[in-house]
């Protein structure tokens, strides 16, 4: 595990019927609790001895049940047990209110540090909110770990986007230290021929959309490129609403690995097969196919026969023999993810290190800027647990930098 959680401990304590106390080992790694408990990767069932003989031990699904078995006012006061009695006087901004930035915001928080999280988007979470249907993630679970990130006396400020309503140079100038932790909220585009048009989109923009509860034109016939956990969750976000409003599915998901190798997680493909959505793997998209009137008719693949060349570098290659064309009004790309950020303003970007377009920082999440630290998914990729740890190992440093600043004084 990322964060290493006490799982064997958690685990033992549920056995012996300690719900709380599991409760509290949870929660001396991971504040993102109930979060985890749905939507975890589950790297540790992966490596539980028990797998060889069998199934593993369902540790996701054992948290999930500790924390929704203890009450919720209670686990704040679980949650918040041996946070500072004073105040460090010192003053830390964070930029991201996902599961790194919150994750260091708790940490900081409990270590008397005076803390506040800017977010640009109308309510907390992050991609966990914004990227993840509620059929897999109940919004009100999102909700009750950031309460409980903010009984320890987080102060988190939405609908605040930096370089508009606040600078990075202003946090710089009141506050001791700043955190960025951006997710990778904007979507990656094939650039294939066509894409341009207006019935092609990306799958982070609609799930937005879904979450938010605007209204867009709900395809009859979808067409999603791509074999991750986005991809799947649109495809079934799309064939849920499509059964209730026409009756049928006609969702496709098309991708250049075969099924074995989706970096889907199993289980969600394994149920968008149940829903009536159609898996189409080995496919690479070449296309959109465009009707004589303007309007977007299919999406034309070609048989693929390697994703990587010699040197294990991404270069598909194909058979057009192997063309197929998907019938669809509507092509939707989830092929991921990066991080906007051009709210660093261009002095700043051109000052920072990067590496590959992603920031550069030390073991510790600072970046070559000694004031700003960095974390979560525009680091490390998307993932939550990951960005959990991110979120203490960045914590740990900005208070190891605090009480240097009080040694200095």
């Amino acid at each position: 595990c990322p964060t290493h959680m006490h799982a064997p401990e958690y685990i033992r304590a549920i056995w012996q019927g300690q719900i709380e106390e599991a409760v509290r080992l949870i929660y001396e790694t991971n504040p993102f609790a109930h979060v985890c408990g749905r939507v975890c990767t589950r790297r540790c069932e992966d490596a539980c001895s028990i797998g060889k003989r069998g199934e593993p031990i369902a540790i996701r699904w054992l948290k999930r049940y500790a924390m929704d078995a203890v009450p919720h006012e209670r686990i704040k006061q679980i949650a918040g047990a041996g946070k500072a009695t004073t105040a460090s006087g010192r003053r830390v901004a964070i930029v991201g209110a996902g599961p790194a930035g919150l994750t260091a915001a708790f940490d900081l928080a409990k270590k008397g540090h005076a803390v506040t999280v800017f977010e640009a988007l109308a309510q907390p979470g992050g991609m966990t909110r914004w990227g993840i249907p509620e059929y897999r993630l109940p919004y009100d679970r999102i909700d009750r770990d950031i309460d409980v990130i903010r009984s320890v006396g987080v102060d988190i400020r939405c609908n605040v986007k930096i370089g508009q309503d606040i600078t990075l140079e202003e946090l710089r100038e009141t506050h001791d230290a700043v955190l960025i932790a951006l997710g990778l909220q904007q979507g990656r585009q094939t650039r294939i021929p066509h894409s341009e048009h207006e019935k092609v989109f990306r799958a982070v923009d609609l799930l937005n959309k879904i979450t938010a509860g605007e209204p867009f034109e709900l395809p009859h016939c979808a067409v999603v490129i791509g074999g991750g956990n986005v991809a799947m969750d649109i495809a079934r976000s799309l064939a849920r609403m499509q059964k209730q409003q026409y009756g049928q599915v006609d969702v496709v998901v098309t991708a250049l690995e075969d099924q074995q190798h989706f970096m889907a997680d199993p289980d969600e493909i394994k149920e968008a097969l149940e829903e009536g959505i159609v898996i189409r793997d080995n496919c690479g998209p070449q296309g959109c196919e465009i009707s004589a009137g303007g309007k977007l008719i299919g999406l034309k693949t070609w048989k693929v026969l390697s994703i990587f060349d010699e040197h294990n570098r991404f270069a598909p290659s194909y058979d057009p023999a192997g063309e197929t064309i998907h019938a669809c009004d509507t092509v939707i790309e989830a092929i991921g993810q990066f991080s906007d950020t051009s709210l660093l303003g261009d002095a700043l970007t051109e000052a920072l290190e990067w590496n590959r377009g992603r920031l550069k920082i030390d073991a510790a999440g600072r970046t070559s800027e000694p004031w700003l630290w960095a974390a979560g998914d525009m680091v490390n990729g998307p993932d939550v647990v990951t960005a959990v740890a991110d979120g203490h190992r960045v914590a740990a440093s900005i208070h190891a930098a605090m009480a240097v600043m009080e040694k200095t004084k």
